[in-house]
């Protein structure tokens, strides 16, 4: 019998039901007496040797589970709301047992105290951070209990936790939201010290925010530190897959994207008539009729768009270098858009998400909150802006969702 467990699922059934404040403990040790009182009405008038038949009595040994239960029930929840560790109750009053009543015949020397293990309780951010039972073994070897506090959407949290058996305690977040997570932990670090005073707390994180909460619990006595675990390997393919865009962007690239060296001599690339490269060509010999030229320069002033249309083709623009033009820009950026929709995208990361807002209740309404929500759900390691865009991107491109002209998100997953 896990007795954390049970009295964390007894918690969970008081608050459903609003019971919480009649749970004082006045209330639950007369409710033990009165549960007591009935299992002794079972055997009330039996006599010694009918009280000893109860086994071969299927129906009265059912009966007696029941209100045997009652007092199991009663009793942890008693314990629980006194803040009484039962398994360090029991050992202690074991002990001073011993002591106080030795065996018939024996010699009476003093009986040494019963040895309790020290707890060490391990509590792991799994938002942050995703640990196997291998690696917090390795990061604290004397773990005694395991607390994983996740996400309501994160799935199979325990699947690589079998070794902890039932020292292992999985804490679903109430509702999601910022920090929510870290306020959970921090809760249940004093809840656990509450009962253990003599415990070691131990939270794995790479979160830097518990660090005033822990040094806290030491200025109190107790013992509390925090340990960062390094990127799985996952996590490291998940990095390598954002950084693959830059890796390929080598020699054999460079004609796809537009190039400090190459972009002021976009205008040579841009078709034009047979008519206007002559011209371009003949440039060089206006100057020797400038006399003739003056009543081009008052068309010039009349006619501003034919001037702007030669300008890009005067040979001082060509041999002083300078800025890019407008469609040189307009280029620069379509090669960046390009570069955004052709990277590749986590696949997990995609899964993670669409699953995510399809089962979310309160879905985004606007684009930004959109946004906003792809990359909370996506986490710190991989919540780029160029990733939050693909994957809105292929949601929009595979039907998942609309965003109109306005920014509104008229249809969501």
């Amino acid at each position: 019998m896990d007795i954390i467990q049970l009295q964390q699922t007894l918690r969970t059934f008081a608050a459903d039901r609003d019971w919480e404040q009649f749970h004082t403990p006045k209330n639950l040790s007369m409710a033990l007496m009165v549960e007591a009182a009935e299992l002794v009405e079972l055997f009330q008038w039996q006599t010694p040797q009918e009280s000893l038949a109860t086994r071969l009595n299927p129906a009265l040994q059912m009966r007696v589970g029941e209100e045997l239960a009652d007092v199991v029930l009663y009793l942890l929840q008693l314990a629980d709301h006194t803040g009484v560790d039962l398994d360090l109750a029991v050992a202690d009053k074991l002990s001073k047992n011993a002591r106080k009543y030795p065996k018939p015949g024996e010699k009476v020397t003093p009986v040494p105290d019963i040895q309790i293990t020290a707890q060490t309780h391990v509590l792991v951010d799994w938002e942050n951070v995703q640990p196997k039972d291998s690696e917090i073994r390795r990061l604290v070897p004397d773990v005694t209990h395991v607390w994983i506090f996740h996400g309501p959407n994160q799935l199979r949290v325990e699947e690589n936790q079998t070794s902890f058996g039932n020292a292992l305690t999985l804490v679903p977040i109430s509702r999601a939201g910022k920090n929510s997570l870290d306020f959970h932990l921090s809760y249940y670090v004093g809840y656990i010290s509450s009962r253990n005073p003599n415990a070691r707390f131990v939270v794995i994180s790479n979160d830097q925010g518990y660090a005033p909460m822990l040094e806290h619990a030491k200025v109190l006595g107790f013992a509390a530190s925090q340990i960062g675990f390094a990127k799985s390997r996952a996590a490291t393919k998940r990095v390598s897959a954002k950084k693959t865009p830059d890796k390929k962007a080598g020699p054999e690239n460079k004609p796809d994207k537009p190039s400090p060296k190459t972009t002021p001599q976009t205008p040579k690339k841009v078709s034009r008539s047979t008519a206007t490269k002559k011209a371009a060509l003949e440039a060089p010999t206006l100057p020797a009729k400038s006399a003739t030229r003056k009543p081009t320069v008052a068309k010039a002033s009349i006619a501003p768009a034919v001037a702007e249309k030669n300008a890009p083709i005067a040979p001082k623009t060509r041999k002083t270098g300078s800025a890019p033009t407008a469609s040189a820009s307009v280029a620069k950026k379509r090669a960046a858009v390009q570069t955004i929709a052709t990277a590749p995208i986590d696949e997990k990361a995609y899964a993670h998400v669409l699953a995510s807002l399809q089962k979310s209740r309160n879905k985004p309404t606007r684009k930004a909150r959109l946004y906003g929500a792809v990359k909370s759900l996506l986490g710190k390691e991989e919540a780029s802006d160029a990733t939050v865009e693909r994957i809105v991107q292929r949601l929009t491109a595979e039907g998942r969702l609309t965003i109109d002209a306005n920014g509104a998100v008229i249809k969501t997953p």
